[in-house]
């Protein structure tokens, strides 16, 4: 494999690179991520090789701001990275591309805060766990905070972090939700906490601070802010991620390497099968597994289904996207449809991984096959709670019926 082009990360004059010329980059990756996969899985996180490697290629450059010399494309370009990426390793489209998005999220502070991650170390990467499990109180010029927090994927190989807690009343702001940002060095990860039967490689591991650890003011913002897009980072000229609202669009960071996965599961099936031969009950005659007119109906089907979720979902992202680069706030239309589309197609794509697999036979039950691994992973992925369907299609239901739509969006 040819070496990766080295990006230089601190210039953020530099033209972003073309979604092509990025896309063609994850491609070039697939084989090699194929092979590590076993790798991945066994040592419960993605390399630190692995991940220099794609930070050298730009590709955890996608989503972060233009003034930190990021690219600054929307989340359709995370669907379509997650898609190639992930049809080597789930594992590892997975954190990458949280490492993306968590560079976005980041713009939602404020440009002092954003200074401390990447001024001096442009290489810097995040990793964020969004719900309020740790506990907090107010102290001067800031908070403290302690507790666990975990699925912090992609968390061995982060340099910043950050956390939410549930805040009380502060200078007459009501109690809330906040998200606290702090280097890695102050919380310590438990190494014994991420032992799952799929996505084991994403080291979704649990962060740990057992004493206070202090905060200051401005590496605090209100979550209800965000899809308000009243963060401070919002007010910042040219900081064009926060404005992409963590509820609405979150999730696409975790759809497109599923998608990726339920291709990439198809590729390995498709090429065992054409070299598969079926014993018969009559002594010594096989039948090539390929002939199967049944076998070919689920290749034919599952291939359609998967394409049909990539292009629809790009497509609904592209649509709200093109409004929110020109300024505007998406409408409440926007953002539920793009919630639909997200669990639609990660629907999509499980359904269509577990025909074909389930077509494979027994032998697909072999855990040392990469296939296998795509269907565990695949699995496990898309019980994420941003993929709850009934949640989202019943919110989506409400809408479309003129009532107030109950959920996340």
């Amino acid at each position: 494999m040819s070496p990766s082009p080295v990006v230089a990360l601190a210039d953020s004059r530099l033209e972003r690179p073309a979604v092509e010329e990025l896309l063609g980059r994850a491609r070039s990756f697939r084989a090699e991520l194929l092979v590590a996969g076993a790798r991945t899985e066994s040592e419960r996180r993605v390399s630190s090789e692995v991940m220099d490697r794609l930070t050298d290629a730009g590709l955890t450059l996608i989503s972060r701001s233009k003034i930190y010399g990021g690219y600054g494309y929307g989340p359709s370009m995370l669907v379509r990275l997650g898609y190639e990426l992930g049809q080597g390793c789930g594992s590892t489209a997975w954190c990458a591309n949280l490492a993306n998005c968590n560079s976005w999220f980041a713009s939602y502070w404020p440009k002092e805060a954003q200074d401390e991650i990447w001024q001096k170390t442009p290489r810097n990467m995040v990793v964020g766990t969004v719900l309020p499990t740790g506990k907090c109180e107010t102290a001067p010029g800031g908070f403290k905070i302690w507790g666990l927090w975990p699925f912090a994927s992609n968390c061995d190989n982060s340099q910043w972090a950050f956390v939410a807690a549930n805040v009380p009343e502060v200078n007459g702001r009501q109690p809330g939700v906040c998200w606290f940002l702090l280097p890695t060095t102050e919380l310590s990860i438990d190494q014994k906490s991420w032992v799952v039967s799929g996505m084991q490689g994403t080291g979704s591991k649990t962060l740990v601070a057992h004493e206070p650890v202090f905060v200051p003011a401005h590496r605090v913002i209100y979550y209800d802010d965000i899809a308000e897009r009243k963060t401070p980072g919002f007010a910042v000229p040219g900081n064009t991620p926060a404005g992409f609202a963590f509820s609405t669009f979150g999730a696409t960071a975790l759809a497109g390497p599923i998608l990726g996965m339920a291709q990439g599961a198809l590729n390995l099936f498709i090429a065992a099968t054409r070299e598969k031969l079926r014993l018969t009950m009559r002594p010594g005659m096989t039948v090539p597994a390929g002939q199967s007119p049944f076998v070919q109906e689920r290749i034919g089907r599952s291939q359609a289904m998967i394409r049909a979720a990539l292009a629809s979902l790009v497509q609904t992202l592209e649509g709200v996207e093109a409004k929110i680069f020109a300024g505007e706030a998406p409408s409440l239309d926007d953002r539920i449809l793009v919630r639909a589309a997200i669990v639609a197609s990660v629907r999509q794509a499980v359904d269509a991984t577990n025909a074909f697999v389930e077509a494979a036979g027994a032998a697909a039950a072999d855990s040392t096959l990469p296939l296998q691994r795509f269907w565990r992973d695949i699995n496990a992925a898309s019980r994420h709670v941003s993929f709850d369907a009934p949640a989202a299609f019943s919110m989506s239901g409400q809408h479309l019926l003129g009532l107030q739509p109950l959920g996340t969006h």
